[in-house]
């Protein structure tokens, strides 16, 4: 058994409060997780690498996914944790490599123009990785596969709203440009921190419907082992309180990072607690 990472891979971000109810093991394995995902959304992220560069690292991920799974000897820390993780809670390949094939699209496709083109991203980014955290949390409901769906396009569409400034400024729009043309946007102008009225409009729109998705979510998560899912309700809160705090702000988000607080995060995780209950 390998030992575990010195730091949590985890630590210092939104999911961590996620992490405070779930026993030891379940613990270890979802902090793998998250490194793997982190890890890999780095590589589409770095700025100084070029699109090919980018290419072979994820392809060299991918290689090392298939070689994990197929038994092969872990060469990283990073990669000891996943082998034991995945052996473990007997997860699955798939979605480890969905998330790849989505990653990988950052590296060579920069707009979106419809919600259906966008969530077919967000599926691969989001709801593959809440496929594989039900697999650590023992959650097998029925609705499991919708579930983790709704609520991955619901937190990815929080992201996208938190950081549509940054992402236009690295030539990245994920609004959709159905979207943009109904409220008269240009994409340029997510370059620029202003506010204009028709802006605002579109991220209310675009929080309402991520709203939807957290709905469906919550609608979809009842029945026998309910309890089994308080990390994924305390991440649903965490991001919905987020989306609050940030229409509540105006979605002035070019300047600053909006981030709950030690107190708003604490009220979120007895919010989900009392919807366990």
């Amino acid at each position: 058994m390998s030992p575990n990472p010195a730091r949590p891979y985890e630590a210092g971000s939104s999911f961590r409060p996620a992490f405070l109810f779930l026993r030891a093991d379940q613990r270890r394995a979802l902090s793998a997780l998250y490194g793997y995902a982190r890890a890999v959304d780095d590589i589409a992220d770095e700025e100084s690498a070029g699109p090919e560069t980018k290419k072979t690292a994820l392809e060299a991920w991918r290689d090392r996914v298939e070689t994990l799974f197929a038994g092969g000897a872990p060469r990283t820390p990073l990669e000891k944790e996943l082998a034991w993780a995945t052996g473990a809670f007997d997860m699955r390949k798939e979605n480890f490599l969905l998330l790849l094939e989505g990653v990988g699209m950052d590296t060579h496709k920069n707009e979106y123009a419809s919600l259906e083109e966008l969530k077919y991203y967000m599926y691969r980014v989001a709801s593959a990785v809440g496929l594989s955290a039900l697999e650590i949390f023992g959650w097998h409901g029925e609705n499991a596969r919708a579930y983790a769906e709704n609520l991955g396009y619901a937190v990815q569409l929080t992201n996208i709203i938190r950081d549509v400034f940054e992402d236009a400024r690295s030539g990245r729009v994920y609004i959709p440009a159905e979207d943009l043309e109904r409220f008269d946007c240009d994409p340029d102008d997510l370059k620029s921190p202003v506010y204009p009225d028709n802006f605002i409009e579109l991220m209310r729109f675009e929080a309402g419907r991520a709203r939807g998705f957290y709905a469906r979510a919550l609608e979809l998560a009842g029945g026998t082992g309910k309890k089994k899912l308080l990390s994924a309700f305390i991440i649903s809160q965490v991001y919905s309180d987020l989306l609050d705090k940030m229409e509540a702000g105006g979605f002035r988000t070019a300047d600053r990072r909006i981030r709950l607080n030690r107190l708003e995060k604490l009220r979120a995780v007895y919010r989900a607690w009392r919807t366990t209950c």
